[in-house]
């Protein structure tokens, strides 16, 4: 972490985070301490369910905003996908 866009004084790189949840075989990720919400961002990149826990609000809405921006951002990908599946399968039939 070299200082830069960083939300909290410990805020850990999402590769490092990523990394570390793809070591378990666990669906959920349970992190008790939310912080700026790293742990949050690299499970849903890595499609996991995540429960997050944070008792100082102002890291909490930090962690809520970026979480919400990744999941806002797979949607869309999400349905970019959808509607090219449609569109191939209309141009099948």
């Amino acid at each position: 972490n070299d200082g830069k866009n960083v939300a909290h004084p410990t805020q850990k790189p999402i590769e490092l985070m990523k990394w570390c949840i793809e070591k378990t075989r666990g669906e959920t990720v349970l992190d008790p301490y939310l912080g700026s919400g790293t742990t949050g961002v690299a499970a849903v990149r890595l499609g996991r369910k995540f429960l997050g826990i944070e008792k100082e609000p102002k890291y909490f809405e930090i962690a809520k905003r970026r979480i919400q921006g990744e999941l806002s951002r797979f949607k869309m990908f999400e349905t970019a996908e959808k509607a090219e599946r449609q569109a191939s399968f209309l141009e099948d039939a």
